[in-house]
Parts: C-alpha cells; structure tokens; sequence
C-alpha cells in the first residue's frame, strides 16, 4: 500500500521545490518562479507577513534572504541532486534516498540559508547557467578547420570585402616554430634540447595535440608562468600587506590556485569576499575614502576589463557609459555606505545610492548594511553568469596572451560603443568557458588546438591595433610577434647554460630582486599600479643590455653548456647544438655553413685549439644568438 505524504507541520511543505510552489495557504504559493517579492515564502522571512518566518528563532540575515530571493529570481530551479564540483571534471550523483518533514526542512536550510559559500556559488552558477540564451553557433565555412574557433575566425575571411584577406589561404606553422610557441604560452620557457629532438623524431600526426595535452598537465611549470601575470595585475607586492585596493603579496595564491587548476569565478570571488574559505591570507580593504575608490576602479579593470579611473573624479570623456555618479554607486559594495559625490576634490552633499556597475537580469538590487556583506554581494554579482562581462573579459585576455591582440582591444577598455573584431566568437567564447565551469586550461586548449593559433607568421597578413582606427579590421590570418616576457627569458637563459632540471623555487617569477636586466625587459621593479599587459616596444636601455650588460653574460656562462659543446671538438656538432639549445630547431644548410666558419675562422693559424678560447667563440655565438629577434620574440 503506497505511502501518503505526511501533512507538513508548518506552513510549507518543503520535501520538494514543486510543493513550495504549490502551498501557503490564504497568502499564496509559498515560491512563484521568477518573482520573489510576490513569493510569500520571501514575504514571511522579511516580516512582510505575519507571523515572521524562521518561528522562535531569530530573523535571517539580508544575505540569507538575497539568497532565497536571487534563488527565486533564476527560476528557483530544483538542483538538489546536482553533484557540485569544483574542479572541471564530472562525476554522476548517487541518488538519494527519500527524505522525511525533518530531513527536507535540514537540507532546504542548509541550502538556502547556511551552506558553504563555495557550495552556493557553484549551485547558483549551475541554475543561473541552464537560463542563459543559446550562443551563436559556429557558423559553415569552406575553408580548412581543426575546431569552431576556426568556424569564426575563417568565416570572416571568407566574408571579407578586401580581395587580399578573401584570396589569402594562410598555411600552418612548421614543427619547430608550434613547439616553441607551444612550450613558451603554456609554461613560460623554451623546450630543452631533449624535449625538442622528442618532438620532431615524433612521427604521430596527433602529436601537437599530445605536446598541447602534455604541457597543460605540467601543473606547477604552468603555475609559475601565469603568476607574474596575476602579480602585475594585483599590485602583488612582498614588501606590503593588502587588498584588491592596496598592496599584497599574491604569490603563493596565485600559483596554488593555477597549480590546482581552480574555477576562475570562485578565484575572483575569493579575492573579494571575506567570508570565502580560501580568501587571501593578510589581506586587508581599507574604507578610507581614496582605497575605496581604488578598490572599485582596480576590480572593474582586472576583472570587467573597464577602465574607471577617470569616472572617479568625472564623467568619462570618450565613454559616454560611465558616468562618475555609476562609478560611485559601484565604489560603494568596497564601502561601509553609500558614497558622497565628490566634484573638484569637493563634497557635494549627494550621496549615490550603492549600485552594480550595470543591470543583470532577475537580480535583486537590495544592498547589504553590514560591510563584509556588501563585499561578498559585490563577489557575487561579479562572477555571476548573467553578467556578460566577466566571462567575456577573461577569454579575451587569453585570446590576447596567445595571439598578441585580443578580439576587443585594449583589453582594460570593453566599451559598448567599439565592438570587438570578431563579436560572435567573443560571445560563443565566453558562454563554452563558462558551461565548462570556468576552466582556464579548457579554453587554452581550445585555442592552442585551433588552426588559427597554429598559423604561419606572415608580416604582410599581420594585424595592428590603432587607436586612431579603433574600427580597423583583424582578421588573425597571421599571429603577432610577441616579445617574450623577463620571465621567458631568464627562465630560458638558464636551458640555454646547461639546465636540465627544475625545481619549485628556481623558476624566475620567484626572485624579487629587480636588476638592470630585468628592467629592461620589461618586469616592473616595484608593482604600484593595476597592469594586465607589458610593453611591448623595444627601448634603447633593452638594446644596450642585451648588447654590453655584465649580467647576461654572466647568464650564459652560469651553466656547463658551453665548456660541454667545447669539449665536442667538432664545428658542426657545435653549430647545431647552438642552433637546437636556443632556436629549438636544426640550422639550415647556409646557417651551418656560415656557423661552421665562424668558428673555424677563430682558430689560431697554425695553434692547437685553446679550449679556453673556444669557450669564448662559443660564448659570443650564444650571446648574439640569444640577443637576436629569434629567440627574442615568439614568432
């Protein structure tokens, strides 16, 4: 004989999402899916209705109920069977038993009200998820693919007005040239001589995706590369404690959180909101008024790519979107109130009311009291879903790292009024990051598998950004050549001096020491400001160090390679030794033959060779190899 349901004590029964949305007596369903302020669930639990809900208890906090009425707001979606992950790997949910009065009403409340911040970040990015517009879909094309990125990027060269763009048929990167570019994108170095002849004897024609595979699964290599990165880009400082608003030493977080592989969404919300598990240690928001302001311009700009700086002191001049009265209404999640307008360094006396940047749909505009409240309610708005942005801001900066231009440039400057190059891909982009729990290595992979990344430099197909002609179109049927950072050097230098392992502290991103060469590389000798990018020019103080400075010197002889290449004896052993430790390919004929001489031609007429002599032929040749353009940029 079926069981009949037990009648529910209270005013709801809660063994289900479809029962709450099916009683409450005279004041209606309990939950009314889309409309949480005519839920009266929501309206017991805000003393809206009497008697006020939790009975003899006390009342829930503003974050507990922005909690049920953003849960409503989705759709209150039934997600009670999802098994929640926090790494982009699936495993299928056991299910569960039947639940009693009790048992529902003990999980319903520690899923609205007290679960783990984590847990409802990744829960409500699971339901806001299902209710997000399909993406643009990859659209046909004639051309050759290796996945939809290309789709994209392909489709626009076939649409091309410009004759030159439609005809060109750009072809693949040699061997060579993919696994440097490969090896230098996903862990910061050069591959070793080893690694290269492993490479190119490969005769597998899946081998560049293997290589692509091999490298992302190098987990602490990979770390080390991205945290100089997230160092510029938060002030990261050892010298300071502090916030996304002041100073604070990152490091250590930022390669764990690499290392791990952790969902970007939950590494933003971590920085952010206090209450979040793994929450920066030291760190430290001042509520100063100038912090504030800090705090909401850097946050807009690393994780919106929105420039604000100058909204804080007056409307913008080109963007007509930020307004300064927006950018206060932002500034004041970072506060413990709502923000006085200040015009020419003078109060106004108009306090503007503490608002998102910009509208997300279904979202409730309530703002917390408490000042540890507004922070995570900041942290949650920011990464949700629904808020285009985010998503969009962080794919666009990978596209950047790999391709030496974003799809929207610059990348701290996404403006409505200036879209992106390609708007479709950027949109389908965002949405596969986020569906794929905001996996950074995923999309990596996308990319560097896509035939687009893996394209031929060609200077006559290469795309520039103008800031003249922000409208100016790119095609990317060409990469641009990227200057490697001060990192990929020095990390390189010492393969190129004899190294042949690595450990956790010898990587470069692990030295604070600033120095002239370091300097003229590019790595800033102290982070004072916000920057996502370094320049890319090459200045006359780069020229003269790379040409007369003491330290490169002492880099390349720092190693056995060269005293071990001397004892071979033979040229063309020597030369293409050279050519494999610092180019990561065998020299063509006209290169052996000019090595070949060079080295003969310093022989002494007549003398043995001196070994000691020899070591410094072999020395000028790998300095001049090292200071030339090949092994300088990313081709």
């Amino acid at each position: 004989m079926p069981r009949r349901r037990a009648r529910p004590k209270g005013l709801y029964d809660v063994t289900s999402v479809h029962n709450l949305m099916q009683e409450g007596g005279s004041a209606g369903p309990g939950v009314i899916p889309g409309k949480p302020d005519d839920s009266s669930l929501v309206q017991y639990v805000r003393g809206i209705l009497q008697p006020r809900m939790p009975k003899e208890e006390p009342p829930l906090s503003e974050d507990e109920v922005h909690l049920i009425r953003e849960w409503i707001a989705s759709g209150a979606i039934d997600d009670s069977s999802t098994q929640i992950e926090t790494q982009a790997t699936t495993a299928g949910a056991a299910s569960a038993p039947p639940l009693s009065q009790e048992e529902a009403e003990a999980e319903l409340q520690a899923l609205l009200f007290t679960a783990d911040p984590v847990e409802q970040l990744l829960k409500k990015r699971a339901y806001r998820l299902r209710y997000l517009p399909a993406p643009p879909q990859p659209p046909e094309v004639t051309g050759p693919v290796n996945n939809d990125i290309d789709r994209f990027i392909v489709a626009k060269w076939e649409s091309s007005p410009n004759p030159a763009v439609k005809s060109n048929a750009p072809k693949v990167c040699d061997d060579p040239t993919f696994l440097r570019r490969v090896f230098l994108d996903v862990i910061g170095r050069i591959p070793s001589i080893t690694e290269t002849e492993s490479f190119l004897n490969d005769s597998s024609p899946e081998k560049r995706q293997n290589l692509v595979d091999q490298l992302l699964a190098r987990n602490s290599e990979y770390a080390g590369h991205w945290t100089p990165f997230w160092e510029d880009a938060l002030c990261s400082n050892g010298n300071h404690q502090g916030g996304v608003g002041t100073h604070g030493n990152y490091r250590d977080w930022a390669f764990k959180n690499f290392e791990q592989n952790k969902p970007y969404d939950i590494m933003a919300a971590e920085l952010i909101d206090p209450t979040m598990p793994n929450h920066p240690e030291r760190y430290i928001l001042n509520n100063e008024p100038m912090k504030t302001v800090q705090s909401a311009a850097n946050t807009a700009q690393v994780f919106l790519g929105t420039g604000l700086k100058c909204a804080s002191c007056h409307n913008h001049f080109e963007n007509k979107e930020w307004t300064q009265a927006r950018f206060f209404g932002f500034a004041g999640y970072f506060a413990p109130a709502d923000l006085e307008l200040v015009r020419c360094e003078q109060p106004t006396g108009q306090f503007i009311p503490t608002r998102f940047i910009f509208d997300l749909p279904d979202m409730p505009n309530d703002v917390p009291a408490n000042p540890t409240s507004r922070l995570r309610r900041v942290a949650q708005l920011l990464v949700d879903p629904t808020n285009p942005r985010f998503a969009k801001t962080i794919v666009n900066r990978l596209w950047k790292r790999h391709f030496g231009l974003g799809l929207f440039e610059p990348v701290d400057d996404f403006r409505l009024d200036r879209p992106p190059s390609h708007p479709e891909l950027l949109d389908w982009l965002a949405d596969d990051f986020m569906r794929h729990g905001f996996d950074i290595k995923h999309t990596i992979r996308l990319i560097l598998n896509s035939r687009t990344y893996q394209l031929a430099y060609n200077p006559e197909f290469e795309d520039h950004y103008d800031v003249g002609k922000p409208d100016q179109p790119r095609y990317f049927q060409s990469p641009s050549l990227r200057r490697l950072t001060a990192e990929q050097v020095l990390d390189s230098l010492l393969l190129v001096a004899g190294r042949t392992e690595w450990r956790g502290k010898q990587r470069t991103f692990q030295d604070d020491e600033s120095t002239p060469l370091t300097r003229s590389l590019g790595r800033p000798s102290a982070r004072n400001d916000v920057s996502t990018s370094r320049p890319e020019d090459v200045a006359v103080v780069q020229a003269l160090e790379l040409l007369n400075g003491d330290e490169l010197y002492e880099r390349i002889y720092q190693g056995p390679a060269i005293s071990q290449m001397a004892s071979q004896g033979k040229p063309e052993q020597i030369v293409h030794e050279i050519y494999l430790r610092i180019l990561n390919r065998p020299p063509g004929e006209d290169e052996r033959s000019a090595g070949i001489a060079f080295l003969e031609s310093c022989q002494i007429e007549g003398e043995p060779r001196n070994p000691q002599s020899l070591n410094e032929v072999i020395g000028d040749m790998v300095w001049a190899f090292v200071s030339s353009p090949g092994f300088q940029y990313i081709n």
